[in-house]
């Protein structure tokens, strides 16, 4: 049944809700868990103007197959194969936007260095610019008179100039400034005569965006034709797809950069579903991959040189200082990348010693109490908790199976949180600005309320809104300055960290909520640890016992 639907990936999900991009419009749509019943989760219909059904691919299947991770920290189910920048989903992570905005515009807005500088009013040379044949060439394009361009292209010094040149305002070249016009034709004319079809102006924006944007579904396929990249994405990190949505935003543009703009509501609805069906077709497809869990056969590829001195090859994450240092690396099949941990307690300088950037003593103490590993008291390694296998048995608990502390507050978490309130409360009642921000607050609060719930008796009595309006905003303008100024900094910080506490402490409950929820239909239970010696007896303990405790089936391969 789900061959007939667009496939939609899952991004995350925790036990309430998860997060997938729509296929018709690149946006992310949320929907409810239903944690009792999977294949209720399947079939959604999308939040977009589309209103089309889509099909949600978790990542995992019903040979047992899965490609995800637990995120503790963030409290969510992290599908594995979708890129990083498709993971700026909610709320608490505008920064994370924000970066992919910058990196967007710092990427797609570049353009050839020649091309730039080519000033299409400044560098045409044939007669003063007014009466210059390049800018009657200019209107006869937006008008669509291709005859005429043509002309102009075949026998004017500039047509190179008119092609590849930029207006200086805003970078649109002609190609981008026809794409918005009715003309597929000349966009043919344009491209065959050395137009870029991905240049993109001082916005990001491309010939396809414009195309899109104005419903010119005729140019859209004459530049997908000639290798228009859907994926380009202008300085706010919008695809060409999402140019093609019923937007009030879009609407506005529309209406505003043309006067006489007409749209055929019937047709204008069809020419931009066909858009987003053109422009989505290689997105509906699942990105999702699978793969066989890591076999014996994976350590015939592990072997050690002849000399003892050198590293084992399949680790170079890690130097090796000594010759009996013991490197290991987690497989876990599938498209899971390889995680390498070396035995050492002390670091080689610039060389942190972690696994994924993380320090896991403390994990592994915890996880042998919790399976009731003792480690050997006659021991002369007193670094054993620090052994490689150990670090990456504790990486891949944390990342596939729930410990008990997951399911317990976090009494840490919860101090800070409350000695963080004490702290602003104190700086609230004992400092100058601190009062100051209080009294603003409250009289902010005041009017926002004095508004909304005195409107209906003010009715007609546009003077008193207006005046309380214009209050509202003149406090307003006053507290952002106050907040803004050098005397909040020490408020702003606390407030700040208040904030990403609290987020914190949402996200732990929201990771309580999965740890106490029904088990998901498939989890990751086998994995490959490949060792460059035989690894000791308490790590081949420790490993049974924590098989046997989580249900996993965790090998040790040794290389000798």
């Amino acid at each position: 049944m789900d061959r007939r639907f667009p496939k939609a990936d899952v991004i995350w999900w925790n036990a309430t809700c998860y997060y997938v991009r729509c296929p018709f419009c690149e946006a992310l749509h949320r929907h409810r868990v239903n944690s009792l019943d999977w294949q209720a989760n399947d079939l959604r219909k999308s939040h977009c103007e589309t209103s089309e059904t889509y099909f949600c691919c978790f990542p995992m299947n019903d040979k047992g197959e899965v490609a995800y991770e637990i995120n503790k920290e963030r409290g969510r189910y992290v599908n594995i194969c979708i890129s990083d920048d498709s993971n700026i989903e909610d709320d608490d992570d505008g920064d994370i936007d924000q970066l992919a905005a910058d990196l967007a515009k710092a990427t797609t807005a570049a353009a050839d260095d020649e091309e730039i500088s080519m000033n299409i009013p400044e560098d045409a040379k044939e007669l003063p610019f007014q009466q210059k044949r390049i800018t009657q060439s200019i209107r006869d394009c937006i008008a669509g008179h291709t005859r005429a361009v043509q002309e102009y292209l075949e026998t004017s010094a500039e047509a190179r100039l008119f092609v590849r040149g930029r207006f200086p305002f805003n970078g649109k070249t002609t190609l981008i400034r026809a794409a918005a016009e009715s003309i597929p034709e000349m966009l043919s004319l344009l491209i065959e005569h050395g137009a870029d079809v991905n240049a993109v102006d001082n916005g990001g924006r491309s010939a396809l965006m414009e195309a899109a944007l104005f419903g010119r579904v005729n140019n859209v396929k004459v530049l997908l034709q000639h290798g228009a990249d859907t994926n380009i994405r202008d300085v706010k990190n919008r695809l060409a797809v999402y140019f093609a949505q019923e937007h009030d935003e879009l609407q506005e543009e529309r209406n505003d950069r043309t006067d006489d703009y007409f749209e055929d509501s019937p047709k204008a609805a069809l020419d931009r579903r066909e858009i987003v069906r053109l422009l989505s077709a290689e997105r509906r497809m699942s990105k999702t991959a699978f793969g066989e869990p890591p076999t014996v056969s994976l350590s015939q590829s592990y072997s050690r040189t002849s000399s003892s001195t050198e590293e084992p090859k399949p680790i170079g994450k890690h130097p090796i200082s000594g010759v009996g240092e013991t490197v290991a690396r987690l497989e876990r099949g599938g498209k899971f990348p390889s995680v390498a941990a070396i035995s050492r307690v002390t670091t080689v300088p610039g060389q942190p010693l972690s696994v994924e950037g993380r320090h896991w003593a403390d994990d592994v103490f915890y996880i042998a109490k919790t399976v009731g590993h003792h480690f050997p008291s006659h021991i002369h390694d007193e670094d054993i908790v620090y052994h490689a296998e150990k670090q990456l048995i504790a990486y891949f608990i944390d990342r596939h199976a729930f410990l008990p502390r997951d399911l317990l507050p976090d009494p840490n978490l919860r101090e800070e949180y409350e000695r963080t309130e004490d702290e602003i409360e104190r700086f609230y009642s004992s400092t100058e600005i601190g009062r100051e921000v209080t009294h603003l607050r409250k009289t902010k609060q005041d009017l926002k309320y004095e508004l909304l719930y005195k409107s209906e008796e003010l009715v007609r009595k546009d003077d008193e809104i207006q005046e309380l309006e214009a209050n509202l905003r003149a406090v307003e303008a006053i507290l952002n300055r106050v907040i803004d100024s050098p005397r909040a900094r020490s408020l702003q910080e606390l407030e700040c960290k208040l904030e990403i506490l609290d987020t914190r402490r949402w996200r732990h409950r929201d990771l309580i909520r999965m740890a106490e929820a029904p088990p998901l239909p498939a989890t990751l239970t086998k994995a490959a640890i490949l060792v460059n010696k035989a690894p000791c007896d308490d790590c081949k303990a420790f490993t049974d016992k924590v098989n046997k405790y989580f249900g996993l089936s965790i090998q040790l391969f040794a290389a000798v």
